[in-house]
């Protein structure tokens, strides 16, 4: 028994020294929490999801509250910059928007070092 337990003691501590920290302790989302995190990407759902699904899901709130922050982001650098510019940052946009609901399907908490800082300040 005692041998048993050391093997697989091995093995788990084999397999989480070959994975990063962030990996071995990531929490992965089912069901109709992604799709609705994912929903949160598309322009302008993001502040109705908040609305109406506030308080039943961290994860739904993490991803609306982090869409609803590079869509102001977004709106406000369309708004100040030069029209060549505005394509670069609509494309930028567009790029992130993407690839935040493709890791809300996936599951994952997906971290943008400015935009997550400034998506935990908000409050409803």
């Amino acid at each position: 028994m005692v041998e048993l337990q050391e093997k697989m003691s091995g093995y788990l501590n084999q397999q989480l020294s070959t994975k990063s920290k962030s990996e071995a302790l990531e929490r992965t989302y089912y069901g109709e929490e992604t799709w609705v995190a994912s929903a949160a990407y598309v322009p302008f759902i993001a502040p109705a999801i908040l609305v109406l699904r506030k308080n039943n899901s961290d994860f739904v709130s993490f991803h609306a509250r982090q869409a609803l922050v590079i869509l102001i982001i977004s709106i406000v650098a369309l708004l100040i910059l030069p029209t060549i510019l505005k394509m670069l940052v609509a494309i930028f946009a567009y790029a992130i928007l993407v690839y935040g609901a493709y890791q809300a399907l996936k599951g994952r908490k997906w971290y943008f070092p400015l935009v997550t800082e400034l998506a935990r300040t908000i409050e409803l």
